[in-house]
């Protein structure tokens, strides 16, 4: 069965069929399965900021900030270089799109991060969603400085740890699974969460991690 959900894994990934996943009509790249999982996760954490690196079209801030609304709680601030949402997000319900702070930067830059705490300042609950660059080095520095932020019993999502061949290969070498694995070497105030894997085929394998102490 293994091999199975790996060699489908592995065609979803190079034909691309994320791409096709939208919510409210937004691109919205992401597993469905994987929404599902985080969709679990935030109702159950029901946190009063979700911080999301890797903006894109905002079809995935959208998605949160649909559950915050629905929750009657919580709002998203989510963060790119390039911000592309306006024209995507335009038709949206605006008590949906007023729970969205966008953020343009960098999510490693220290101007951007600085801003993220005054942002968040006085929250008691942050759930982190890492989903900008993949590479080993981006997420590495994500980790170091977005997993303060999390809450006890809240989580860190690391999205895409798929790469570098768990299962799905690419050309930049050592990527997210990695950077994880090494943060969890020096960091036990975070757990691996395998209980949130309920549909056997993530993107995010060994990705949710829980904030333990």
């Amino acid at each position: 069965m293994r091999a199975a959900v790996d060699s489908f894994h592995k065609f979803y990934e190079k034909q691309r069929l994320w791409q096709n996943t939208k919510w409210m009509g937004v691109p919205c790249w992401k597993l469905p399965f994987d929404a599902f999982i985080i969709q679990d996760i935030i109702c159950d954490v029901k946190p009063d900021f979700i911080i999301e690196t890797g903006t894109a079209y905002g079809g995935s801030a959208l998605f949160y900030a649909s559950l915050c609304e629905l929750m009657d709680h919580g709002s998203v601030l989510t963060i790119d270089l390039e911000l592309k949402h306006d024209r995507h997000l335009a038709q949206t319900k605006k008590s949906v799109r007023d729970r969205i702070k966008f953020l343009g930067g960098s999510s490693i830059n220290e101007l951007v991060f600085h801003e993220v705490e005054r942002i968040i300042e006085g929250s008691s609950k942050n759930l982190v969603i890492l989903d900008s660059w993949h590479s080993y080095d981006h997420v590495r520095k994500e980790l170091e400085l977005y997993s303060p932020l999390v809450s006890i019993g809240s989580y860190l999502i690391v999205e895409d740890t798929h790469v570098s061949g768990h299962p799905v290969e690419w050309e930049w070498g050592k990527g997210p699974f990695e950077a994880v694995e090494d943060f969890l070497k020096e960091n036990d105030n975070f757990e691996i969460d395998y209980d949130r894997e309920v549909y056997f085929m993530t993107f995010n394998p060994g990705g949710y991690l829980r904030r333990v102490k």
